[in-house]
């Protein structure tokens, strides 16, 4: 039951509890209430106990264990009695997750998942609902205490033949006197948005489920908005801490322009409600903008531009905007001061000068001042209809990753500047443009990948004039980038390894300009900054395997390789090639192995002192009922000089020893055996 005991872990006034004959503790809870002490648990890792639980009451300074309940609590599952406990809503929504129907899934593995999945769910609503609790057989009400007196539960579980055994008994006694009222939630905030309103507040593990209530005025009558319980979840980061939504909840069954009023309580584990949090108020506003204007037209007469376009179809639309740029790419000016009214499709831009082009969109505005995207931008020329002479002179040079082109500047008056075009071959039909917005200079630099060394480029240039006209293509020149494409990293094969040799193979690379390799070696750990090139000279490009000598014995080396072209370019480094020479000879035992009984028995502390080696991994403790064996291991492999073993029962006698492990997986001879009795409490 994990989703109920995370609930449950840090409500205030709940009181922790000790599972007999375990280190985990059981998650067996317990919490004031205003005239009653409210007990809560979850089944077993086995499941729901067929013989079901028994809770006990000893008041604090007697030894007698009183029974609460009659018989014993179990999960009911009679379909009418679950619905006349439940009710009509609780039992549609619970009770096929208490009597599930069966699972058709295949494979072993996905039924688990999907068990799992329905018992976490029938658990999470144990948590905010007090009726499932009761239904599960997980819960009891002790109304029988007296408010000068504390007491202290046991939770026992009934087996198959009726045998009893302890699940927990609380550690800490609880009273009346304990209770305190479930504060509010922390941190509740709104946020309005368009059409819907947006909640936040402090996600609190001591609340399982949350409640949300709306109403159209301050001291009006409060309404539940959320079907269900509200529940957070939440999710792991990659370094394992946990994340909530950014927003907790969301009301969209809102209108925009009315004010609206929440409070929002929390509901614990024990189903009890928290004080509610104060009241805020958030109004939904209309940030929509309308669509804009369609089919926007320009005709020339003069100087005079006439705009035209299709009315808006948005129900609040208020009129229109009109803009004016001297390029595709503005930037554009707003022309009119005040909208145009929506059911007016028409605007004049007069006086406009010759020889220009200017560009033009509209946009919508509706009611609230929400403005439209620009409409389709469209053009308007004026008179000027002719194109500047070919650009002469188109020079090229080239250098790693780029194209520097430069040409005789154009002397007209209204040139705009030039257009730079590309191919990959001389005579293609097919010229991309590099460049929409024109360059003014008489030069143009083309980045490239420094890999695009195969082929050559064709490059042709036009000018533009203010107008918009273009100039025929100049004449194209050819341009071809330095190579400095590197062989791809070279794959390592194999490797043997013999007495301080080790010998590395690898595949060979497959490229035409090939010279050779250089390999490197460093020791696991190092720095890459570190490692040696081994060879002096280049290792030739038909050989394709290298032997490192002088190895030490059970030292780690790693490797990598480069392949070097014709040109002087290296490729990136292969995946590194771990390799180590052998290593046979075990580490000394520890030494000074003492152990002895805690006071309470139940537990008994080992120590000894590390060796000195130079690959210790570390140290194993073995444990047996004989002094003879057999041995088992008590710890992992540790670098601690110390453990505590736990696993043990009073009045028992048990038999230690330890031996060292080396990062080889040598193992050292076992150190002397010691003996100890555990004492009885």
């Amino acid at each position: 039951m994990k989703l109920i005991a995370r609930s449950f872990l840090f409500i205030t006034l709940l009181v922790p509890t000790i599972a007999l004959g375990s280190t985990k503790p059981y998650p067996f809870l317990v919490g004031a209430g205003k005239g009653s002490i409210i007990l809560r648990w979850a089944p077993p890792e086995a499941g729901f106990p067929e013989g079901g639980f028994n809770v006990y009451r000893k008041p604090v300074g007697t030894t007698v264990w009183r029974k609460l309940n009659p018989t014993p609590l179990v999960r009911i599952t009679d379909q009418k009695v679950l619905r006349e406990r439940l009710g009509d809503d609780l039992f549609k929504a619970v009770s096929g997750l208490i009597s599930p129907a069966p699972l058709k899934v295949k494979g072993e593995r996905s039924r688990k998942i999907q068990e799992g999945n329905r018992l976490s769910l029938l658990l999470l609503y144990a948590d905010f609902s007090p009726k499932v609790a009761d239904v599960l057989g997980l819960r009891w009400e002790d109304h029988e205490v007296k408010r000068d007196q504390r007491y202290v539960y046991r939770l026992t579980v009934l087996g198959p033949r009726g045998k009893e055994s302890t699940l927990a008994t609380l550690a800490k006694p609880i009273a009346l006197e304990d209770y305190r009222t479930v504060t509010k939630p922390l941190g509740f905030s709104a946020k309005p948005g368009d059409g819907e309103i947006s909640f936040f507040w402090i996600k609190e593990p001591r609340f399982s489920a949350y409640n949300l209530y709306r109403s159209d005025q301050e001291n009006g009558t409060y309404e539940k908005i959320n079907t269900a319980p509200i529940i957070i979840l939440t999710t792991t980061g990659k370094s394992g801490e946990e994340k909530v939504s950014e927003i907790l909840f969301k009301d969209t069954k809102v209108r925009n322009g009315k004010t609206y009023w929440y409070y929002l309580e929390g509901v614990d584990a024990f189903g009890r409600k928290s004080i509610p949090t104060q009241k805020i108020s958030a109004t939904p506003i209309d940030l929509t903008p309308p669509m804009a204007p369609g089919d926007l037209k320009t005709e020339v007469e003069g100087t005079t531009v006439n705009l035209s376009w299709e009315k808006s179809p948005e129900k609040d639309a208020y009129g229109y905007h009109v803009y004016r740029g001297l390029g595709y790419k503005g930037p554009f000016a707003r022309l009119t001061k005040d909208p145009i009214p929506a059911y007016y499709t028409h605007y004049k831009d007069k006086n406009l000068p010759l020889r220009a082009t200017f560009w033009y969109y509209v946009t919508a505005v509706d009611t609230t001042g929400n403005e439209s995207g620009p409409s389709y931008t469209a053009p308007a020329n004026i008179v000027d209809r002719e194109p500047p002479a070919p650009p002469k002179g188109l020079k090229g040079k080239a250098e790693p990753g780029k194209v520097i082109l430069s040409w005789i500047p154009n002397k007209e008056e209204d040139l705009a500047g030039y257009r730079i075009y590309r191919a990959m071959e001389k005579d293609s039909k097919h010229y991309a443009l590099l460049n929409e917005e024109p360059v003014k200079k008489a030069s143009f630099v083309n980045e490239l990948p420094k890999t695009a060394s195969d082929n050559p480029f064709f490059f042709k240039i036009k000018a533009v004039d203010t107008s918009g006209n273009e100039s025929e293509f100049s004449n194209p020149v050819k341009v071809k980038l330095p190579d400095v494409m590197p062989p791809i990293a070279p794959v390592f094969r194999t490797f043997r390894v013999r007495e301080g040799t080790i010998e590395l193979r690898w595949y060979p690379n497959t490229e035409d300009d090939l010279a050779g390799y250089d390999i490197y070696r460093s020791k696991a750990g190092d720095k890459p900054a570190t490692s040696t090139k081994l060879n002096k000279k280049l290792i030739p490009s038909v050989q394709h395997s290298f032997t490192d000598k002088g190895m030490s014995a059970g030292e780690k080396y790693v490797y990598a390789l480069r392949a070097v072209d014709t040109s002087g370019n290296a490729s990136p480094q292969s995946r590194p090639l771990v390799a180590s020479t052998f290593d046979k000879t075990p580490p000394p035992p520890p030494g000074e192995l003492k152990a002895k009984s805690l006071k309470d028995g139940k537990g008994i502390l080992i120590t000894w002192k590390m060796p000195r080696a130079r690959d210790l991994r570390g140290v194993i403790l073995y444990r047996a009922s004989k002094k003879t064996g057999p041995y088992y291991p008590v710890s992992p492999v540790t670098v601690e000089t110390r453990f505590l073993d736990t696993r043990v029962r009073t009045g028992k006698v048990y038999y230690y020893r330890t031996a060292s492990i080396d990062r080889s997986n040598n193992r050292s001879q076992y150190s002397k055996v010691v003996q100890v009795h555990t004492k009885k409490p």
